[in-house]
């Protein structure tokens, strides 16, 4: 059996698998940031994050058909790296790297030497990512990660209150019902990216639509529209609801240290911030509507993407996602990490000032 990695610092603690190089958990004091929810815990995403239609893209003038993995989508679904054991090669209290060499595969001919370390610390954790190619040729890549994120809990003191409706509430058990939290309804959510991709019943994008800044939701909306633009719209804070999210971002919005930050704030007022570097180009946010009953709607996946699904097929080489040259590599970083409730007098260990994360 494969023994998982114990990170420590502070209040702090961190959980990872070598079998996907994966973030299993990661919790502040007594509030679960990541949690497991048996759907890609944490796992790293590559040589692609997401869906390839079909499992077939062309580059360079060559053809690939990837094995289908997804048959129910018929897709080629998150890569190549998701279950497979990963090599701890460095490892201290806080941090851990780990290593995997991806050989030439079935539709993937490329050579890659990967390296993953979580490094954590009393701001949050960083993780780092790294794909160097080893081939003899340029290589299409990109990187994914699949944290689930936790909506915290309703505290007695706090002003949340649970909803008596919805396909979040009614559950119990699984990762999200105890000390991992409430369902994600009554959690807020901020997403800020200005296109999104709409798709079609596989999740494979057919458009890129940009967001309106003139557009509100009628109060005759009905919300459970999966292709309505506006019930996609998280660009500013707002409650989650009943929208049901399995969806690309594109465009990311960026601070003046072009790092993009997502933000989910859960009942008990904690807020929780991912952010990511200029070498990620997409968000994805999953509300888990598709796990088992004990699961759906227990925590949120949101993912950092170097590029959107199905880029490979789809995309333009360089601009939609990664080629990298022989000997030359990807390198990319990205970050959580929690915030003090509001109103919170002083900054503590188990608080991520947004500039920080």
């Amino acid at each position: 059996m494969t023994t998982s990695i114990e990170l420590v610092c502070t209040e702090s603690t961190a959980v990872v698998s070598p079998i996907g190089a994966a973030l299993l958990s990661f919790t502040v004091g007594d509030r679960p940031i990541v949690v497991p929810m048996e759907a890609f815990d944490g796992a790293v995403l590559a040589p692609w994050p997401n869906r390839i239609a079909g499992g077939r893209f062309d580059f360079d003038g060559r053809n690939h058909q990837l094995p289908i993995t997804e048959p129910g989508n018929n897709t080629a679904l998150h890569g190549l790296v998701a279950d497979v054991e990963w090599t701890v090669t460095q490892r201290s209290e806080s941090t851990v790297s780990l290593d995997y060499t991806l050989e030439p595969a079935e539709g993937y001919p490329f050579a890659f030497a990967l390296r993953i370390v979580y490094e954590l610390a009393e701001e949050g954790l960083s993780v780092r990512a790294r794909a160097r190619n080893t081939g003899s040729g340029r290589a299409p890549f990109g990187f994914g990660f699949h944290p689930w994120i936790s909506p915290g809990s309703h505290s007695p003191d706090g002003p949340g209150t649970h909803s008596s409706g919805g396909k979040g509430s009614g559950s119990s058990g699984g990762p999200g019902s105890d000390s991992s939290g409430g369902a994600v309804d009554d959690a807020q959510l901020v997403v800020p990216a200005t296109t999104w991709f709409e798709t079609d019943e596989r999740l494979i994008p057919t458009d890129v639509r940009p967001f309106d800044d003139g557009t509100v939701i009628p109060a005759d909306h009905a919300a459970d529209e999966s292709a309505c633009i506006v019930c996609k719209d998280f660009r500013a804070l707002r409650t989650i609801g009943d929208t049901v999210l399995d969806d690309a971002f594109g465009s990311p919005r960026r601070g003046d240290d072009a790092w993009s930050r997502a933000r989910l704030k859960g009942a008990d007022d904690r807020e929780v911030i991912i952010g990511m570097d200029p070498g990620f180009r997409t968000w994805q946010v999953c509300t888990g509507d598709g796990l088992g009953a004990d699961l759906a709607r227990r925590a949120i996946a949101i993912e950092p993407m170097t590029c959107p699904p199905n880029a490979f097929a789809a995309g333009i080489p360089g601009e939609d996602f990664d080629v990298v040259a022989p000997g030359d590599e990807l390198a990319v970083e990205w970050s959580i990490g929690l915030r003090p409730r509001a109103g919170s007098s002083s900054a503590s260990a188990d608080s991520a000032p947004e500039d920080a994360v």
